[in-house]
């Protein structure tokens, strides 16, 4: 009888680890919008290859850098942007995740053919729920909010973030709203139409947006603190934390506009931060190292360093100069003027946690920064995969007392693990031979 004792040892160490955090417009993708619809051929080929260059990069670090796009674009403003870029056989590779509305979905890069490989529907439902912990904001409360708009007749315009103006054609609420060019005034009569724009940003966050007049007409007026109170009132009774947020909307034709969004544990709105602050608690943990890379106001937050300080704010402090040495982030600024972003690589360039570079350069930004981290930190250095030493040209520091340590501890590893599966073998063995003996003593 044969007996087949298969030894196997899976014993592996986990490679060092890299969650890159990119802005879409003007840092991944460092063309505008409005420029790409007459592109030269020259432009575009340079485009090309950058990004060639970037999906080398990845492809060459052996999995290590996890890739998401974290945008203030709605879903279906990403997904028509990428359908245009394609247009003009611009090849741009795509993240693992895409982060829509600063921070409000995360959708989970799928395999798709040759469209965009994203789908409305395939989201991080657990990140979803995690926020619901904190804040109690479900998906749910939209409906709550049409049915307060509709007591007060108002035409709804509603559309949703997986859609696009091209998607909304006469639905738009910028082909419905009246453009009539008349000046504003307090207690003036109602010229602007009765309608409202609703949608969500994301499944997370509410966005309405009302006539021109309305907090001009009185009675308009007396409309919006009841329909923003009763809705209020809604979210409280249901223990709902929310941060609300009041504007006129000039890239919307100065409409008054409102928008709801969940309040994470520190007080503030879900933002980009949120995600950015969660990959850089588990980095702390894992001995890995987090990038951030923004161009513009909205990425503010997650690119302030400070904003992922345990012992307080002020760089007076001892404390805080250390941990902001110790923490495993860095920050990649894009070039220009007026952005918001100077003043935080002035202050935190000479500590070494944001560097800033010319647009269209962010491959060469990654690269600069994670061997910046990885001579600081040995420990991450030597825990890089090869590939991306190589990458990098970075050669490993072996200290040799625990390098032997560790070849003895994996010598004992296997070797108890091959006593065990003999053991197993052997009692296999035995119990197969008594088994014969037995048959033969009954025969």
């Amino acid at each position: 009888m044969k007996v087949s004792c298969i030894q196997k040892s899976n014993l592996a160490f986990k490679a060092g680890q890299v969650k890159l955090f990119s802005d879409f417009d003007g840092t991944f993708f460092p063309e505008s919008q409005f420029n790409l619809h007459d592109i030269k051929q020259e432009r575009a080929d340079e485009l090309n290859k950058n990004f060639a260059e970037f999906d080398t990069f990845l492809k060459n670090t052996n999995e290590s850098i996890d890739f998401k796009i974290t945008t203030g674009r709605t879903f279906g403003e990403f997904v028509n942007m990428a359908e245009l870029i394609k247009s003009k056989n611009i090849i741009m590779p795509y993240p693992d995740s895409l982060i829509s509305k600063n921070g409000s979905d995360e959708f989970i890069k799928i395999q798709n053919g040759d469209s965009v490989p994203f789908r409305y529907d395939v989201t991080n439902l657990s990140k979803e729920e995690d926020i619901a912990k904190i804040s109690g904001w479900r998906r749910n409360l939209k409906p709550k909010l049409t049915e307060i708009l509709n007591k007060f007749n108002f035409n709804i315009i509603e559309h949703d973030s997986e859609h696009t103006v091209k998607d909304h054609g006469t639905g738009s609420l910028f082909n419905k709203a009246s453009y009539d060019n008349f000046e504003l005034k307090e207690n003036m009569p109602a010229q602007s139409d009765w309608n409202v724009g609703l949608r969500r940003d994301g499944n997370l966050k509410l966005h309405i947006s009302f006539p021109y007049d309305m907090l001009h007409v009185q009675e308009r007026k007396q409309a919006y603190s009841e329909i923003t109170s009763e809705f209020e009132n809604y979210l409280n009774t249901n223990n709902v934390k929310y941060v609300k947020e009041e504007f006129i909307d000039k890239a919307g034709g100065n409409r008054p506009t409102v928008t709801y969004m969940p309040k994470m544990a520190d007080g503030n709105p879900l933002t980009k931060l949120y995600d950015t602050k969660l990959a850089l608690k588990n980095a702390i943990r894992n001995n890995d190292l987090v990038i951030t890379a923004g161009d513009g106001i909205n990425d503010y937050e997650m690119l302030n360093p400070l904003n992922y300080l345990e012992t307080g704010k002020s760089l007076e402090n001892p404390e805080t100069l250390e941990e902001l040495k110790r923490l495993p982030l860095k920050c990649i600024v894009i070039k220009g003027e007026n952005t918001g972003l100077e003043k935080l690589h002035q202050i935190f360039g000479k500590y070494g946690k944001i560097i800033e570079i010319e647009k269209g350069k962010l491959t060469d930004g990654i690269k600069q920064v994670i061997k910046e981290y990885a001579e600081q930190n040995p420990i991450f250095k030597n825990n890089l995969n090869n590939k991306l030493k190589s990458e990098l040209g970075l050669q490993t520091v072996v200290n040799n007392q625990k390098n032997t340590t560790n070849k003895k501890l994996l010598t004992v590893l296997t070797g108890l693990t091959a006593g065990v599966s003999g053991i197993v073998c052997a009692l296999q063995l035995y119990k197969q031979k008594n088994e014969v003996k037995n048959v033969s003593q009954t025969n």
